[in-house]
């Protein structure tokens, strides 16, 4: 499937390149690569790894710094 970018007359919000960057990932199969190098979740109410690395791959594109501060500091706390 091709997708193609263009002009246009619509207003775009802050976060419109994000869009962009979610349809990079979907056609890098992201999601699909990280399925296969991690192991999958053990319970059935776990999100698939590729789930859970997409979405944190978007916030901090998106630049959600209130989670990178969490983020580190449950890092440094572990």
């Amino acid at each position: 499937m091709r997708r193609w970018l263009g002009a246009t007359e619509e207003i775009l919000t802050v976060h419109g390149g994000l869009a962009l960057f979610g349809e990079f990932c979907a056609a890098m199969k992201l999601g699909q690569e990280v399925n296969r190098h991690l192991p999958a979740p053990g319970s059935a109410k776990g999100f698939r790894p590729g789930v859970y690395v997409q979405a944190l791959a978007l916030i901090l594109h998106g630049g959600d710094v209130r989670w990178r501060i969490y983020g580190c500091w449950q890092m440094m706390t572990d």
